[in-house]
């Protein structure tokens, strides 16, 4: 079976943590009467990507929006991301996170073909993380002065 399947993959400086993330942050699997509808999957990846600066830690299987037009495939998958982004880089004074939309198909080589950058404090709708078809975004978080 020839699949395609669209990924998103996200690499940083920092350690990125794996899990099932919801808007109260990551779940704990162990606990009963979970509802798993309206959570993100991040999970742990190390594929070999092209054109990142940093090694590639998560993997979101089938993306968070429409590689095309960019629609978001649900309410909720680029605002978890959003705010999975922001918790992160709470914790440090400075990190990159990178992310890219890139279709895995086994046969060609995972490629990098437009790059976006954003500093974390521009980064204020969960939109702005929809990607196009092998586009990579760095943002960036720097200090306050």
């Amino acid at each position: 079976g020839f699949s395609m399947t669209y990924y998103y993959y996200l690499a940083s400086d920092i350690k990125l943590p794996s899990g099932i993330y919801s808007k109260s942050g990551f779940i704990n699997l162990n606990e009963s009467k979970i509802a798993l509808d309206q959570t993100l999957d991040l999970t742990e990846s190390d594929e070999k990507v092209d054109g990142f600066d940093y090694p590639v830690q998560i993997e979101i299987v089938y993306g968070l929006c429409d590689p095309e037009t960019l629609e978001a495939y649900d309410d909720f998958g680029l605002p978890l991301l959003h705010k999975y982004i922001l918790d992160v880089c709470s914790y440090y004074k400075t990190c990159t996170i990178q992310i890219a939309h890139i279709l895995n198909t086994h046969r060609h080589p995972l490629k990098i073909v437009e790059r976006r950058k954003l500093l974390l404090n521009q980064l204020s709708n969960p939109k702005q993380l929809a990607l196009h078809h092998g586009e990579l975004l760095t943002i960036k978080k720097i200090p306050e002065f």
